[in-house]
């Protein structure tokens, strides 16, 4: 479970990753303040070439931190913006 400051927390549920090339894509279901949603997150260009090979420690963590960054940009921006909407779907 993630914190974003006393409001707000994910649950990551389930990962999975779609494609890898030419483009990332990982999905997630995720519980936040009572809601199950499913959350696509695309990456394209340089993010790409994380996921290739074996991955170093710093890597994992720096994958980490980017979508754990995009989840909690995703939940504060979904009801304003039409990328985030696009991005999760409410399940429950």
């Amino acid at each position: 479970m993630q914190r974003e400051g006393p409001g707000v927390a994910v649950e990551i549920l389930e990962l999975r990753v779609g494609d890898v090339a030419p483009a990332l894509l990982i999905e997630l279901d995720v519980r936040v303040s009572g809601e199950l949603w499913r959350v696509s997150l695309d990456y394209k260009g340089q993010e790409t070439s994380l996921v290739s090979g074996d991955l170093a420690d710093e890597t994992v963590d720096y994958l980490a931190l980017l979508m754990r960054t995009h989840l909690f940009e995703w939940w504060h921006t979904k009801a304003t913006e039409r990328v985030a909407k696009r991005m999760g779907v409410r399940l429950a």
